[in-house]
């Protein structure tokens, strides 16, 4: 397989000895991603999240973010309100809202070449709290699938 491949992971007992954590990681791809950015989202409550997506689209970066949001959603808060409301400022900023199907997933890929996949929403419990898994992939082609399979979501 193409690519480097890393474990990314949350809780002070998995953390260190190789292993990075979501939050910093997701700052990472967030801050470093230079055209396109796809995401998926379950649960967002952390702001720094929110704010490195802000930072992504004031360098113009495209962010294209799928996002679970049923109609009676107990994930409606303040970081999902800030998402909505830049999607009227910036034009590139995309959202597909997930209505009918539960989207779980969590991904995060960059530039179509890295791709963030693991357990860990972006909320504290994710980010810090809970003992979460992931991978770090750095290879096109498992990017290429993944948003391949992610656009499925639109239709």
């Amino acid at each position: 397989m193409e690519g480097d491949i890393s474990i990314i992971a949350s809780g002070e007992k998995w953390i260190g000895y190789g292993v990075r954590s979501f939050s910093s990681v997701i700052g990472e791809i967030l801050r470093d991603a230079k055209e396109r950015l796809v995401m998926t989202i379950y649960v967002l409550t952390d702001m720094n999240v929110v704010d490195g997506i802000k930072k992504a689209l004031e360098r113009g970066v495209s962010v294209e973010i799928f996002m679970y949001c049923p109609d009676t959603s107990p994930h409606h808060n303040e970081a999902v309100d800030s998402i909505m409301q830049m999607s009227s400022v910036y034009e590139y900023l995309k959202i597909h809202r997930v209505e009918n199907n539960i989207l779980h997933a969590k991904v995060l890929l960059s530039d179509g070449r890295v791709a963030l996949v693991g357990s860990a929403n972006p909320t504290f419990g994710g980010m810090v709290k809970n003992y979460e898994l992931g991978f770090l992939v750095e290879s096109q082609k498992i990017a290429h699938k993944l948003i391949t399979v992610m656009r499925r979501l639109k239709g």
